[in-house]
Order: C-alpha cells, then structure tokens, then sequence
C-alpha cells in the first residue's frame, strides 16, 4: 500500500517516522565502517525520538550531540543496544559550568570549540573522556551564510591561522589534546568537498594532525540519489596511512529526512481573488524551517500538470503560515488528508505550539507496516509549559 493510504486513518496532526526508509538509509553506514574503517555516528539535531534511536543504535558506533539534554536522552539509547554500547560525542559552542560533571560521565568525547573553552573545563575532564579540539578549516562551500559553518567571522571552532599561531608561541599548548573535530557543510551529496577539507588541514596543522589520534570529519553530507562516496574513502585512507588517525564522520539529516511525514487534515476551502486556499491542521510551526527559508515542502500526490491548483495553508493566525502552491490531479475537499513527505529533519526538534496549536502527534511506521503511537501531546502539556496546571484552567 501506498505511504499516503496507510496514513489516510490517522488523528491529526501526526508525524510519522518510516522504519524500513531509516534501515535503508543505514545501509549507507555498513560499507563506510567495513571499507574506509570510519566510525560513524548519528546526531541527534534533525531528529531526536528516543525510539528512533534505540532502533538506529545496533546499526551505528554512536551519536553526536549537542547539549546535556541530547547527552540523556541518547546514552540510554546506547546502554540498551544488544550489540554492544556505542560511544557519545559532544561539541557545542557553550558549556554551562554546572553541566561539566554529568558530561563527563555521560560522554565518551568532547571536542571542545574554543581554546579558551578547552582550558577552563580540561582538568575536570581529562581522564574521563576523550578530548578534542573543533577546528574551522575557513572553506566556505555553502551560499546561504545561515548554514554555514565557515562563514566569516564563525563562531564554530578555532581558526587554522590561530592553531598556527599558537603552535608558533613555544611550549606544548596541545597537550592533552587527543582528536580534532571538523564541519564545513550542509545538505550536499558532493564527498569531494570533505576531501578539500581534509587536504587543507594536511596543508595548514600536518603538526597538530601528527599530535592527535582521532578525527572528527563532521556531517553536513546526504546519501540520497546514490553519491560518490570514493572522495570520503580517499580522505580516510589518507588520514589513516599518513597520520595513523582513527576516522569519524556524523551524518544527521542523511539518515532521517526521506523517513518522515507530517499528516494534515484538510479544515476549510475557500477562494481568495480566484486562488483556491487550503487550510490545514497544521502550520509551518511545525515545519519551522519552511517559513524561516522560504522552501516549499515537498507533498504527496503533488503534480506540477495537476488541474486542481490550491494554496497550502497553516491553522494559524500568522499571514505567512503558508506552505506553497501545489496542483493535484483530483480536487481537495474538507477532510481529505495532505501528507508532506521529506520532513524527517528538522521538523519535531524545532517545532512548537505558537497560537496554541497542538504538536503533531508522533507515530512510527514499523516494518510489519503498522503504526505505532509513540507520543501524543496534551493540554496539559500546553499548560505545564506556561506554568499553569490544567486542572485549574478554564
């Protein structure tokens, strides 16, 4: 059956997570940990179910996170996994002093974005995880500077020209220092672009390269539409034989976006100045990035030569709680269910309740092809969050 027939029964607002899609996308991880020896890991930005990660663990040699928060809710996940615990790896521009403990008994690394954050938390960590440095390779591949982690002026890892200029100034200021962690780049499927981030760090910091014994190649790269991974296999290859370092890479969106859906209910139709408005159950607030980029989502059954042409719009009271134009090749009624595909990335980890309308509720499509609820959010949750309790609410 069809994913838009095997969603037509469900409560709205739903997002949906498709097994068999995220096992398939997995399938890219074997031959990267089998040929080129790479450990890879998830991280947990685009999507961080604790469901989903307990399926994705057996499959993995970790996760990649971001906050104390993510730390929690993946070790578990990784504790439980009957292959054997993975390791977690943390890099984030800002560590709160109180959280310093629990990371280190939470994460197996930590590569550290600054100088100045490495020697204010190294002695409390050094012995109880792995410590690395982020460093910022200054190679810009993206257009759009909100992506970017090379832009000018980043505030994502330390500047080669700096580790230069540190490694000049005399004594052992890398001491201690046991991996280095790279990141230059968003949603692309070109792996020649890591390595000509590989092949600029040879050229700047060989020195600290011959220093460490582990690196971070960062994620930012897609798997869809088959790629080239030999330009991935190369760099490793080259890392492993000319510095003897261990090789991590990752991914995040590649490994979910093509597996989620958000579910919608058609609520009203009207025409305004001939366009046909479809209103839904949901709202770009739950597809945050929608409204923040100005991208269309893509919809299931959409057909550019469709006769039926109608605009797709949120529930809510924002004016550009819109989610584009889209033809069809039968016409909308109220009721009839609107399925955006490619939304397992960066929906439900940015996605919030503005004008109070209720989260999606969260499903997933196991592989026997049956849905399982996995989260449905309440009032009182709405309420909690305001501090109010429902209870005592009107």
């Amino acid at each position: 059956m069809q994913i838009a027939g095997l969603l037509e029964s469900l409560e709205t607002p739903a997002f949906v997570y498709d097994e068999a899609t995220v096992r398939q996308l997995l399938e890219y991880a074997q031959p990267i940990r089998s040929r080129s020896d790479c450990q890879v890991l998830y991280s947990l930005k685009p999507l961080s179910l604790p469901g989903l990660l307990e399926f994705m663990a057996p499959h993995l040699d970790g996760f990649a996170i971001s906050s104390l928060f993510e730390a929690r809710l993946a070790r578990p996940a990784l504790e439980c996994c009957e292959t054997g615990p993975g390791t977690l790896h943390l890099t984030t521009p800002g560590i709160r002093p109180n959280d310093v403990a629990e990371l280190g008994r939470l994460c197996d690394y930590i590569s550290f974005n600054s100088v100045g954050q490495w020697n204010r938390h190294r002695d409390a960590l050094e012995g109880k995880v792995s410590c690395g440095l982020r460093v910022n390779p200054g190679l810009s591949f993206l257009d759009d500077e909100r992506y970017d982690p090379c832009r000018p002026n980043s505030k994502l890892g330390v500047p080669l020209e700096e580790i230069a200029v540190l490694a000049a100034g005399g004594g052992n200021p890398f001491d201690g220092l046991e991996g280095l962690l790279v990141h230059t780049n968003c949603d692309s499927n070109d792996f020649t672009q890591l390595e000509e981030t590989v092949d600029r760090l040879h050229t700047e910091v060989s020195g600290l390269l011959r220093r460490v014994s582990w690196i971070n190649l960062g994620g930012g790269y897609l798997f869809e539409n088959s790629p080239d991974l030999s330009p991935l296999y190369r760099a490793a290859e080259f890392l492993q034989s000319n510095y003897g370092l261990g090789v991590i890479i990752e991914p995040g969106a590649a490994f979910v976006r093509s597996a989620g859906y958000i579910v919608a209910t058609v609520l009203d139709i009207f025409t305004n100045s001939a366009r046909n408005i479809a209103v839904l159950d949901t709202t770009v607030n739950h597809m945050p990035e929608v409204f923040e980029y100005d991208f269309e989502p893509d919809v299931v059954g959409h057909d550019d030569k469709g006769k039926w042409e109608y605009t797709l719009a949120g529930c809510t009271c924002l004016a550009g709680d819109l989610f584009g134009e889209y033809r069809f090749h039968q016409p909308l009624e109220v009721g009839d269910k609107v399925v955006f595909c490619n939304a397992g990335a960066y929906t439900m980890t940015k996605a919030h309740t503005f004008n109070g309308v209720n989260l999606p509720a969260i499903y997933a499509l196991n592989e026997a092809r049956t849905l399982e609820l996995k989260q449905r959010s309440s009032y009182a949750d709405y309420a909690a969050r305001w501090g109010a309790h429902a209870a005592s609410t009107v």
